[in-house]
């Protein structure tokens, strides 16, 4: 069931090498530490900001494309609005949201693209094809397996508390502790100890060389879509550094 699932997730027009979802990440990160606001650079970044909702749309979760696309214009239009209307403590409380947002919400859509599409099966492949430490290896894949599971017990919990009749606390918002995070708690521990033992099981950290029947390799897409994000970050980061903007 679970295998099926995994398979009717990743399934889309678009399927990238891992390595490429990588190094995709590797260049957003970069992005990320350079804070620009006008200007060319502004312009590039924004234009790099699009390409992972691009590549979630073209893997079938237009929806989660939609939802960034408004929250990301919206954050920016809060963000102009408040510096001219807004002082004080809220304004600077409404400038903090919508910057993490603005600033950080592509490398996290991007994070979310490359495990959503991605099986374990596929990661572990490529790390092996890049001579990467098994523990290294070993510790990504159980954390990209880990933060999917965990959110959607979260789900169930929630929809178990909607049946009962308990929304936020039930009106005591002191409650949710009790009736949300508790149990998510003992449901981690469970998923972890589970997560733990499968890796035993498919021989996960064994001192010989695990094969797999995964067909992993670059292809033209992924040759065109690491051509076009490396230019942009090569222009991103001419750009600011010419205006002058410092690396955080």
């Amino acid at each position: 069931m679970r295998e099926a699932k995994e398979k009717k997730e990743i399934s889309g027009c678009l399927h990238l090498d891992p390595r490429s979802k990588l190094l995709i990440l590797v260049l957003f990160s970069v992005v990320v530490m350079i804070d620009v606001v006008n200007g060319q650079a502004y312009i590039v970044r924004v234009i790099m900001t699009f390409i992972p909702v691009a590549l979630v749309c073209l893997e079938g979760k237009i929806y989660i494309g939609v939802r960034f696309t408004v929250l990301f214009i919206l954050a920016t239009w809060l963000q102009t609005y408040a510096q001219q209307h807004f002082g004080g403590v809220p304004g600077m409380l409404i400038l903090f949201l919508c910057y993490m947002v603005t600033q950080f919400a592509p490398t996290m859509i991007t994070v979310w693209y490359c495990i959503s599409t991605t099986k374990i099966s596929e990661f572990m492949a490529a790390m092996n094809r890049m001579h990467a430490p098994q523990g290294l290896s070993i510790s990504i894949a159980v954390m990209m397996r880990f933060f999917p599971t965990l959110a959607e017990e979260y789900r169930y919990i929630r929809d178990a508390m909607r049946m009962r009749g308990i929304q936020f606390g039930g009106g005591k918002a002191t409650k949710m502790v009790t009736y949300r995070l508790i149990p998510l708690l003992f449901s981690s521990i469970n998923i972890g100890d589970e997560l733990s033992a499968a890796a035993v099981t498919r021989g996960l950290g064994a001192p010989v060389k695990r094969t797999n029947v995964c067909e992993i390799g670059f292809h033209m897409t992924d040759f065109a879509i690491l051509t076009v994000m490396t230019i942009l970050t090569g222009l991103y980061l001419f750009y600011s550094l010419r205006s002058g903007v410092k690396i955080l």
